[in-house]
């Protein structure tokens, strides 16, 4: 037998956290929602997504020209079209609530946004390179790893710079002034 009380749950520690990332996150991604496809397509995705990504593969691929056209990467190899939603941002996005969620310096948050941006933009080009290479070589993989291994990949690729950076943010090797 339980008996009722009338005190008010103790809040679990990791309840603000939670909270304050949910509400980030649906901010930051209903936002980047919110704007017109032509203008992620031709800023976003376009700038730094495709043109790098064309970039590198035009670099792997000496024998082989490739080059970008708006949203697509082409060569006689494959041809990729890159949309909104397979350029990074939302995991971008999901990083960027998850920092500032963790409430720590401010000086800890800008490190972390700044190293994080570069180290999704870094994921994506990884992913849009295998991408490529598996739409040249190995075309029955093309739909699982887009659709399936490439975006929990890049989802743990998250996760874990956030971990890392939580224990480095946790360290005391910066000040904590949060203002």
């Amino acid at each position: 037998m339980t008996t009722a009380s009338t005190h008010s749950p103790v809040p679990l520690p990791g309840n603000r956290f939670a909270l304050l990332f949910m509400a980030a996150a649906l901010v930051l991604i209903g936002g980047y929602h919110a704007l017109p496809v032509a203008w992620v397509e031709q800023g976003i995705v376009r700038y730094f997504a495709v043109l790098p990504g064309a970039a590198i593969l035009d670099w792997l691929t000496p024998g082989v020209q490739v080059t970008s056209d708006q949203t697509r990467i082409l060569s006689t190899l494959a041809r990729l079209n890159v949309l909104r939603g397979c350029e990074g941002t939302e995991a971008l996005l999901i990083l960027y609530a998850a920092l500032l969620a963790a409430r720590q310096s401010w000086r800890a948050t800008l490190a972390g946004l700044l190293l994080g941006t570069l180290v999704i933009f870094l994921l994506n080009q990884v992913r849009i390179v295998a991408l490529f290479f598996i739409a040249a070589h190995a075309r029955q993989l093309f739909e699982p790893v887009h659709g399936f291994a490439a975006p929990i990949a890049i989802l743990l690729g998250v996760c874990l710079y956030f971990l890392l950076w939580l224990k480095w943010a946790g360290t005391g090797n910066h000040d904590h002034d949060r203002g």
